[in-house]
């Protein structure tokens, strides 16, 4: 009867912990993760946005800029014309990436 009771005390606490667990990692209300590849658009300058594919896409302090490869890029090397994927979080006022990778440019 004691192990039983332990058992179950235990199963009981894992299932708190996982809950606590899933509740500190989600996301607030109204946001959602993506990831979208496209052409940058438009770069405008002193802004803290660039557009892909006509979506404005924000960009933080937090955002990383990298090539394929794994170098890290500037803010300022992102130009109109690249291929970028953009890993990011959707919020009601546009999304703020996350991660910016840029893609080689495809041979024609």
């Amino acid at each position: 009867m004691k192990a039983k009771r332990i058992l179950v005390l235990e199963f009981v606490t894992v299932l708190f912990t996982l809950f606590l667990f899933c509740l500190a990692f989600s996301q607030g209300k109204g946001e959602k993760t993506i990831s979208f590849s496209g052409t940058i658009d438009h770069v405008p300058r002193g802004s803290n946005y660039i557009v892909v594919n006509e979506r404005r896409v924000y960009l933080s302090e937090n955002t990383k800029v990298a090539t394929e490869k794994g170098s890290l890029l500037n803010r300022g090397d992102l130009k109109r014309g690249f291929i970028v994927v953009v890993e990011g979080v959707e919020k009601p006022e546009g999304i703020v990436a996350q991660r910016i990778t840029v893609l080689p440019k495809r041979k024609t």
